[in-house]
C-alpha cells in the first residue's frame, strides 16, 4: 500500500490517518503536541511532533494544517526538497470570500483579506508540488460539538452578518473520506470544492439554531441582494465522493458535547 504521511493529524487529519491505516498504509501522523498521540496510536497511526523529515519519494504527504499563516510557513518549510508522489492540501472555501451565484473550482478567489490569504497559500503550495500537488477546498467543518452551532451555543449571540448569504458546510466524515481518496486517485484534478449541497443560507440555518438552544431568535444585517451562492460539486462527485455520508445541513444542527 505504501507510507501516508499526515502534517496536522487533528480532527480532521486524525479521521484521514485512521482511514488509511485501515485500508492497510503505513501512516505516520505529525502534530503539534503530543495529545492527540495515543488516540492515533490506538488507530494504527505512528505519531509525532514537528514536520516530516525523512520523506520518501514514492510517500503520499497530507497538509491537513489550520490557517493560511501555519499553511505557508508548513510550505517553506518543505520545499527543501521535491514533493512526493502525492501531496493533498487542504485549503477553505474562504478562498471565495462571499461568492454569489455558481461557484466552482476554476471561480476566482474573493478580495477580503482571508480569501487573498488563502490564494497566496494554494499559489505557493501549487508551484512547490507541481502536477504531484492537490488542493481540497473545504467548506466549513462539523460534527456533534463542533461547527457553527457549538460556536453559537458557546457564544450565545449569532455573529454578523447578512441573511442571504450561504453557509458552505461539510460533515468531518465526508471530508476525510473526500481527502483519503484525493491521496490514492490515480488520476486526480488539481483542485476540488468539498461542500454538501444544497447549502443553508444564514437566515435558514440560524433561526433553527437559536430555536434549537433557546436563544432570543436573531437580527440580520441587511441582505446583499443577488442571488446566493451555489456551490458545484460534479467534480467532487465524480473523483472522490460519489455519496455523502451526511446529504443533509441539517445534520449540522445536532448539538453535542463540547470539543
Amino acid at each position: 500500500m505504501g507510507r501516508t504521511v499526515i502534517l496536522g493529524a487533528g480532527e480532521l487529519g486524525g479521521r484521514v490517518a485512521r482511514l488509511r491505516a485501515a485500508a492497510g498504509d503505513r501512516v505516520v501522523g505529525h502534530t503539534r503536541s503530543a495529545a492527540r498521540h495515543p488516540a492515533l496510536i490506538a488507530d494504527g497511526v505512528e505519531a509525532r511532533t514537528g514536520l516530516p523529515d525523512d520523506r520518501a519519494a514514492d510517500d503520499r504527504l497530507l497538509i491537513a494544517l489550520p490557517g493560511a499563516d501555519r499553511q505557508m510557513m508548513a510550505v517553506a518549510a518543505l520545499r527543501n526538497r521535491p514533493p512526493p508522489a502525492r501531496v493533498v492540501f487542504v485549503s477553505s472555501t474562504g478562498y471565495y470570500g462571499a461568492p454569489r451565484g455558481d461557484v466552482d473550482e476554476d471561480t476566482p478567489p474573493g478580495t477580503s483579506d482571508r480569501a487573498q490569504r488563502n490564494a497566496a497559500a494554494e499559489r505557493a503550495f501549487a508551484a512547490w508540488a507541481g502536477d504531484r500537488g492537490v488542493i481540497v477546498r473545504l467548506g466549513g467543518l462539523y460534527r456533534p460539538g463542533r461547527g457553527p452551532l457549538s460556536a453559537l451555543a458557546k457564544s450565545k449571540r449569532v455573529p454578523p452578518g447578512p441573511p442571504d448569504k450561504t453557509l458552505a458546510l461539510i460533515h468531518y466524515d465526508d471530508a476525510a473520506a473526500a481527502t483519503a481518496a484525493a491521496l490514492v486517485h490515480p488520476d486526480p484534478r488539481p483542485v476540488y470544492l468539498a461542500v454538501t449541497p444544497p447549502c443553508p443560507l444564514r437566515r435558514d440555518f440560524y433561526l433553527a439554531a437559536t430555536v434549537i438552544l433557546g436563544l432570543d431568535l436573531p437580527g440580520f444585517d441587511r441582505p446583499r441582494g443577488g442571488p446566493p451562492a451555489v456551490y458545484d460539486v460534479r467534480r467532487l462527485r465524480s473523483d472522490l465522493l460519489a455519496e455523502p455520508m451526511h446529504p443533509r445541513w441539517q445534520g449540522a444542527l445536532v448539538p453535542g458535547p463540547a470539543s
